[in-house]
């Protein structure tokens, strides 16, 4: 249990990406994409945009001008695009962080089976939780805003709970103090060199989810003046 409790306090800082910085854009709808349609909702409003730019708003078929069906083809075709990259460039970056620090525990405190079945378990602890914000299976993608915004505050609470349950069994184990050294050791190089990357990563999952929000609510502002004319 000691071991786990080394491995928890070496990567408590990059959980969910060690972001300190919050996104000013968070989203407030929920997005399905299938290969007929993209459909973006929250209680407020329900939108599906088919692929040839046809959109039904809040039960309502609209036939939107030339120049807004072109806008809603491209909307469609770069949620297609972007949601499941984002995705899988998180799972790329979250499986790349667990080989880094593997191999950094190997050379330090040896290659130890128990403690690589603590990593590999956080690991899949990140990977579900990531999973639950955006999913893509045989080509549906579904992407949970609640979850994605609250992607950050789950991270850091599972890695917390973790600890936590490490701590009480192993708090008096005297490997703590023979580990210590090594766990610092790798503390500081790793997370110095991984630090700017995750940093940069976390900005650009902003940039993404920036750009899709201010083309939905342009796009939504537009359908709904088309309505009134």
């Amino acid at each position: 249990m000691l071991k786990g409790l080394l491995l928890i306090t070496l990567l408590l800082p990059i959980i969910a990406f060690a972001a300190k910085k919050e996104c000013a854009v968070k989203p407030s709808y929920d997005i399905t994409i299938n290969k007929e349609s993209v459909r973006i909702f929250n209680k407020k409003d329900d939108l599906t945009i088919m692929q040839n730019g046809n959109v039904v708003l809040n039960n309502r078929l609209i036939s939107p001008n030339p120049s807004l069906q072109k806008k809603l083809v491209y909307f469609q075709q770069d949620l297609r695009q972007q949601l499941p990259l984002l995705e899988q460039q998180s799972l790329n970056l979250l499986l790349e962080v667990k080989i880094t620090f593997e191999q950094a525990i190997k050379n330090h405190l040896s290659n130890d089976s128990e403690l690589k079945s603590e990593l590999n378990k956080l690991y899949k602890r990140l990977v579900k939780l990531l999973h639950g914000s955006i999913s893509t299976e045989n080509g549906n993608t579904q992407f949970s805003y609640q979850n994605f915004n609250n992607l950050k505050k789950d991270g850091e609470d599972i890695g917390q709970h973790i600890f936590y349950n490490v701590v009480g069994g192993s708090i008096l184990h005297l490997n703590f103090f023979k580990n210590l050294s090594a766990i610092k050791t790798i503390s500081k190089n790793e997370w110095k060199a991984q630090k700017p990357k995750l940093k940069a990563f976390d900005a650009h999952i902003c940039s993404v989810i920036t750009d899709i929000d201010g083309q939905y609510e342009q796009i939504l502002t537009q359908l709904k003046q088309s309505i009134h004319k």
